[in-house]
């Protein structure tokens, strides 16, 4: 065979072997596409059915021109529009940001450019009128190169943890404000105690045609409206004092329907609409009348110089805990069965600022006012377990709804008041306090009235004198709270040391706070400050006399 053809068929034998490898190369390419084309398909499946079954919505924008690629559906559910509007108009989701917040979304929209991370939270106002929370979470990636390549984002819809935030800083603002306003007046109660027991003294040395006489009397008597504005705060705080009993709400307000006239304007008209025989709520008829007369005082005050209404209503109403869940009180209440008292008015009304601090103590909108009548009324319903609920508008008036748990057992009758019981006198009384005017009063009463007394400044020292004279005391007063060893602590020593000793608990506080501590074997008996001279002997006298005042055993100690 000729040399040139043998050439040529080598060459034709090459390239039939490069065009078989490159047909085999061509169809590996294109498996690879294929394969690339599933896989692409398989992962856009898994991305979307990603994206859209996330409580989150998902964007992406093209990182260079800021245009719309991609938003999941859950867009539609929190904006209240479609998907292609929002495609065919991104900027259209600006126009349903909180007019309040639209600034500050558009001054993060500036400076987030050139970040790589971004989080931001605002209002929106979608078509249903319902205003939502957002917080919106944006990212930058990029691509192989390095290089910005898509921003993307979570959007998500924080209404529900917004609201329990801004409930627990109520709570938590509640709270501080309770504990200082029942701190301030276990004080002053200490010291109008110094100073109704000096008046008291005073008093009891003057003639009756005295010149001095007046004034001392004036200053009695001014010490004893501060007391009660003492009370107003422990009412606050959930400390004041209550003596809990069956009450049925719309008997009360009709037993005081002479008070009531009273307490409003002459130009405001009181319409009643009380519902007959309603389930009975557990509570102390003091307060609870308080809290009847502080809301009518304050909606007598929204009417202002002009006529109008007021409705005073009783009812039931089974409140579920959405009902319960933007109520004003520290806890959340339990769902139920409630007795609700509402007052209505058709004056001024209220804006969302004033409505937002009402109960706060000390803030009032009148020229003059202590601000603490609906500070009280919170107090009040909050130590008794009930809710408190607002709907005013300015212009529109005002309903302040109070609802109170119905009982879960049907009232007892009363019980019969206690016999009188003889009284005596003599005696030696230990009286333990730390504050230095209160021993002072405390003892001058009771010498005053012939009794011998001994005192300490602590709970310490108070312990320590009654187990040197144990014998020689007959009965002993104690202050709660006290530095080195409080009242509980000294009360347990000295039962220990002679348990059938009489002993008053005396505290600023309200006597169901006080005695919260004590268990079955607590004191004899219990006497609030600022105390009279004459509440004073009369409680020692009884606590000597009563034989239940003795009947303690010590084995509970």
């Amino acid at each position: 065979m000729p040399i040139d053809h043998q050439h040529r068929l080598a060459e034709l034998e090459r390239e039939r072997d490069r065009a078989r490898l490159e047909a085999r190369e061509a169809r590996a390419q294109l498996e690879l596409a294929r394969r690339a084309e599933r896989e692409l398909r398989e992962s856009d499946q898994v991305f979307r059915q990603l994206t859209e079954n996330i409580r989150e919505i998902f964007w992406l924008k093209d990182a260079k021109d800021r245009s719309v690629v991609y938003i999941s559906p859950t867009y539609e559910t929190l904006w209240g529009m479609s998907c292609e509007a929002f495609l065919a108009d991104p900027d259209h989701w600006l126009r349903a940001i909180h007019p309040e917040d639209l600034p500050r979304m558009q001054k993060h929209t500036r400076e987030r450019r050139g970040f790589d991370r971004g989080e931001v939270e605002y209002r929106i106002v979608p078509p249903d009128g319902r205003v939502r929370w957002v917080r919106d979470r944006s990212f930058l990636i990029r691509n192989k190169d390095g290089e910005p390549h898509r921003i993307g984002g979570l959007a998500e819809d924080i209404t529900e943890r917004k609201r329990l935030e801004s409930r627990m800083q109520h709570v938590q603002k509640m709270e501080s404000l309770g504990v200082l306003a029942g701190g301030i007046a276990h004080d002053f109660n200490n010291l109008l105690l110094g100073v109704l027991g000096h008046a008291d003294l005073a008093l009891g040395g003057l003639t009756p045609d005295a010149p001095a006489r007046s004034h001392v009397e004036a200053i009695s008597r001014t010490a004893e409206r501060a007391a009660e504005l003492c009370n107003q705060m422990l009412a606050y705080s959930g400390r004041g004092k209550f003596v809990v009993g069956p009450i049925d709400l719309s008997a009360l307000i009709a037993d005081i329907s002479h008070l009531l006239e009273v307490t409003l304007s002459k130009k405001a008209v009181l319409q009643r609409d009380l519902a007959p025989d309603p389930p009975k709520i557990e509570g102390d008829a003091t307060q609870i009348r308080q809290i009847v007369m502080n809301l009518l005082a304050n909606a007598s005050d929204a009417m202002g110089d002009g006529e109008g209404t007021i409705v005073v209503r009783t009812g039931v109403v089974e409140c579920d805990a959405c009902y319960l869940a933007n109520a004003h009180l520290a806890e959340e209440p339990t769902p139920g069965l409630y007795v609700c008292l509402e007052v209505a008015d058709t004056g001024c009304g209220m804006d969302a600022e004033t409505q937002a601090r009402i109960f706060d103590p000390f803030f009032t909108t009148k020229f003059v006012g202590r601000g603490l009548g609906l500070a009280a009324v919170l107090g009040i319903v909050r130590g008794h377990g009930g809710a408190i609920k607002i709907y005013s508008e300015p212009g529109r008036g005002t309903t302040i709804r109070v609802l109170f748990p119905a009982a879960e057992t049907p009232a007892a009758t009363d019980d019969p008041p206690p016999p009188q019981r003889a009284r005596g006198s003599g005696g030696r009384v230990l009286v333990v306090d730390d504050e230095e005017t209160v021993r002072d009063i405390a003892g001058g009463i009771l010498e005053s009235a012939g009794y011998g007394v001994l005192t300490a400044v602590d709970g310490l020292e108070g312990v320590e004198t009654f187990r040197q004279s144990a014998d020689d005391i007959d009965c002993v007063l104690l202050d709660l709270t006290m530095p080195r060893l409080g009242g509980e602590e000294a009360l347990r020593c000295m039962r220990r040391i002679r348990p059938d000793v009489p002993v008053i608990l005396s505290s600023g506080y309200s006597e169901r706070e006080a005695m919260s501590a004590f268990d079955d074997a607590g004191p004899a008996a219990f006497l609030q400050k600022p105390y009279r001279a004459g509440q004073l002997i009369d409680k020692i006298r009884e606590a000597m006399e009563t034989p239940a005042g003795r009947a303690l055993s010590g084995d509970a100690v």
